[in-house]
């Protein structure tokens, strides 16, 4: 008997809100319960949540993503990053550097193969934005730590999105690719995204000035970001950069959507809550074993290059004390993005892409586990939660 989807999703939501219940309960972010409780019913443990019905509701996961990018745009704000200083956007070029530096010098060792040293390094600059956006709002936090955070996250994953298509579309060209082909899917890609994202936050703007009730602001926004996805998945492009501007532009130009938040967080949740469920049950423990030597650099590679990064740049800039000592151990988390990647250059180049997403999909695992933990962690060490315990 095949499961109904939405018998699915009210299984995933309920059985998410019981892993976010029992792992506050032991201290534990709600974050890391939610992936737990859907490795635990995926197909890796108990199979309840099959890789076929995991297929069947990625719609969940689009509209989730798309909810995520947008909040991370959303803390984007140009005065406040101007008050902050150039410092958090050279933190955010060095972190990214670093971790991409440091991944391409161990591959080009161990492998001696370019293409896959250039695109494991762009895909190592990425961070979890949604793991990142849970964990600060579970615990309250706010303060220089948190806001250098949410910041280069968010600048990180443009350079991460518009790094990799640049470096793809090169590996392409040097296969073989016609150069008319590769260059409409950059321009698509990059352009199209930037001019899509501008675009639909302005509209939510203008909308909001046509409107007498709030309440409708959350479902302009929300309409207006699934029109993006939709949209971005109709002409073959990634919904994720431009939910991100439709949140940076629509954080910098509107006057009142941030009265619309505590609504719109009560409808993000479920999605939310879905969103880990479901990541948790698409990791493959049986992955770990194929991790190799490759696998291990990668591990090793990303975190200390984030945290050299982050660190250098800070002390160079003068950033506040508790940026230059936590930010690192901040920006381990990886899932969405990274494994989206991947998986975009397994279906064109299936040699190369079957390494980087054993590499990738074999790290997830271990980043997910441990990172929501040395996030909190970097934010209680910095006293920018709501509590110290």
């Amino acid at each position: 008997m095949q499961i109904d989807g939405l018998l699915s999703v009210g299984i995933v939501i309920l059985i998410g809100l019981l892993g976010g219940k029992l792992s506050h309960k032991y201290n534990i972010p709600r974050v890391t319960g939610y992936m737990l409780i859907g490795l635990l019913f995926g197909p890796s443990v108990f199979g309840l949540l099959s890789s076929e019905l995991l297929s069947d509701i990625h719609l969940i996961n689009d509209i989730a993503l798309g909810l995520i990018l947008f909040a991370i745009g959303g803390e984007i704000e140009l005065h406040h990053i101007k008050a902050m200083g150039k410092k958090v956007v050279f933190i955010a070029i060095a972190e990214s550097l670093g971790a991409f530096a440091l991944i391409f010098g161990v591959t080009m060792g161990i492998s001696g193969d370019l293409g896959l040293a250039s695109l494991l390094g762009t895909i190592a600059i990425a961070t979890a934005p949604g793991v990142t956006l849970l964990v600060i709002r579970e615990y309250s936090a706010r303060g220089p730590l948190t806001e250098t955070l949410l910041a280069v996250v968010a600048m990180n994953n443009v350079i991460c999105l518009v790094a990799f298509r640049l470096f793809f579309s090169a590996y392409s060209l040097a296969n073989g690719a016609p150069m008319l082909d590769v260059a409409f899917d950059v321009f698509k890609e990059l352009v199209l995204s930037v001019v899509i994202g501008l675009g639909l936050g302005g509209l939510i703007t203008y909308w909001e000035k046509k409107i007498d009730d709030l309440s409708e602001l959350v479902l302009v926004i929300i309409g207006t970001l699934l029109l993006g996805i939709g949209i971005s998945t109709t002409i073959g492009i990634s919904q994720l950069l431009v939910c991100l501007i439709i949140g940076a532009v629509t954080n910098n130009l509107s006057m009142m959507h941030k009265l619309v938040y505590p609504e719109l967080r009560q409808t993000e949740m479920p999605f939310y809550i879905a969103f880990f469920v479901l990541s948790g049950a698409s990791l493959h423990l049986d992955s770990l074993a194929h991790l190799g030597l490759l696998g291990v650099a990668y591990l090793v590679a990303r975190p200390l290059g984030k945290f050299i990064g982050s660190h250098a740049a800070g002390v160079v800039f003068k950033a506040n004390p508790q940026v230059i000592n936590n930010l690192g151990m901040a920006l381990l988390p990886q899932a969405g993005v990274a494994i989206g990647l991947a998986m975009e250059v397994s279906q064109s180049h299936p040699e190369l892409g079957g390494m980087i997403s054993t590499v990738v999909l074999s790290s997830v695992i271990v980043y997910e586990g441990i990172g929501p933990f040395l996030t909190r962690l970097a934010l209680v060490r910095a006293r920018e939660t709501h509590s110290e315990d």
